[in-house]
């Protein structure tokens, strides 16, 4: 079922085309019809969000295993030699 355009249902109130009980009822239909759609975009816009924090969480996932595999390496890296360290440029 259609809805009547609100605007199309005042106009044809103001001009006594229909009555005060049909003028509410197509726009208790047009509410709901909004509601609808409101609920609508609310599931995707959650869907959505559900779907970036999955990736957020793999992301920081990747970006932890890739910090510990650097420190890892840094550890096992031999300690620099006294004449081939660079001065600290503070």
């Amino acid at each position: 079922m259609a809805t009547y355009d609100h605007k199309q249902v005042l106009t044809d109130y103001a001009s006594g085309r229909i009555t005060p009980e049909m003028a509410i009822g197509h726009g208790l239909q047009h509410i709901d019809h909004l509601y609808d759609l409101l609920k609508s975009s609310k599931q995707e816009w959650q869907s959505t969000t559900d779907a970036l924090e999955k990736r957020a969480q793999l992301t920081q996932a990747a970006v932890d295993r890739l910090t510990a595999i650097i420190e890892k390496a840094r550890a096992k890296r031999k300690p620099d030699l006294p004449h081939q360290s660079k001065p600290d440029q503070s």
